[in-house]
């Protein structure tokens, strides 16, 4: 178990001016650390950089470090992406995050490949990855149900993995807000950043349908026009519990999705298999069938999306009981 102390400092690695769900998760975790009065929490980005926190974070409190002892009193939160950290500082303990599987994979794979490059063309490198190796002093959060399985198949023992799921954007989730659905509305929203090839496959083949990427928006705009929406579609790889899935949910949206990474897991993705589809180009006039029928019986569909919406709202409170369950 984590050994938190009161002059322990908590450090959270994460990557500078970026803006995609894994930064937004580490950013909420300084500030949600914060807001139950814990001290000595501080961001350490790598690589460092002038004005590293971006500005879409400006409403979580963080304080920034540059540099810091190498302690066992010291707590490191360290992202999967930045794995090959943990032999760098021996003495602290270190908590992997696991907020993306899929990234890690890809980023394990660059970085063996070069270091075998270097190794080649120059002199033998010290191999400074971290291998899933039983080390006394780092433990595991597993943000998916999806990486807790993956963590699993990689020998990590159950007991030194602990379920830590971020949660989304505090402007979504306004619990006196009423969601007045516009029926007409028949337009479908969809991220233009996932899913690329599958998502233009059906847009091709729906001409009399509607499609609304979500993009250039801030989390204003984007709420707005959720709230307006009756429809997600989502065919993304889904390497963590996706943030756009569980935003539109929360503002009354049904959902369309692939069984990609952690959709294919109830657990992550608490929807009925109706509306989960293993893409292909013969399910396309299946997957435009459950579409327009979505569309056009909204009423009767938004109701099984009652659970994943429920589990999505009460994501904050979860996540502050499990920060004081772990840091006590």
């Amino acid at each position: 178990m984590i050994s938190y102390k009161n002059t322990s400092k908590i450090i959270i690695f994460c990557p500078p001016k970026k803006v995609t769900g894994g930064p937004e998760a580490l950013h909420q975790l300084s500030n949600k650390l914060y807001e139950l009065n814990y001290d000595n929490i501080f961001m350490y980005y790598v690589p460092q950089r002038q004005n590293a926190k971006a500005k879409n974070y400006d409403i979580y409190k963080t304080q920034e470090i540059h540099t810091f002892e190498d302690s066992p009193e010291n707590i490191l939160i360290i992202p999967e992406s930045m794995t090959f950290l943990i032999k760098k500082y021996p003495k602290s303990q270190k908590v992997i995050w696991w907020l993306s599987v899929d990234f890690y994979k890809i980023l394990m794979d660059y970085r063996i490949r070069k270091q075998s490059f270097f190794t080649k063309l120059f002199y033998k490198q010290t191999d400074k990855e971290y291998h899933f190796e039983n080390l006394p002093n780092v433990f595991q959060w597993a943000q998916s149900h999806r990486s807790s399985v993956y963590l699993k198949d990689h020998n990590i023992p159950e007991n030194k993995i602990d379920y830590v799921c971020d949660y989304i954007n505090p402007i979504f989730l306004n619990k006196d807000q009423v969601i007045n659905k516009d029926l007409s509305n028949k337009t479908i929203l969809y991220n233009p950043k996932k899913g690329k090839k599958e998502i233009s496959e059906l847009i091709k083949n729906s001409p009399e349908l509607t499609w609304i990427p979500i993009q250039n928006m801030n989390a204003h705009q984007i709420k707005d026009l959720m709230a307006k929406s009756l429809l997600y579609v989502d065919f993304g790889e889904n390497p963590g519990r996706d943030k756009m899935l569980r935003e539109s949910v929360s503002q009354d949206c049904c959902i369309i999705s692939g069984r990609n990474g952690s959709s294919a897991y109830y657990e992550d993705l608490m929807i009925p298999d109706e509306y989960k589809f293993d893409f292909s180009l013969e399910k396309i006039p299946a997957i435009l069938e459950k579409i327009k029928d979505v569309l056009d019986n909204y009423s009767s569909h938004i109701p099984y999306f009652k659970t994943y919406k429920d589990m999505v709202l009460s994501e904050e409170t979860v996540f502050e009981e499990k920060l004081k369950e772990i840091f006590k």
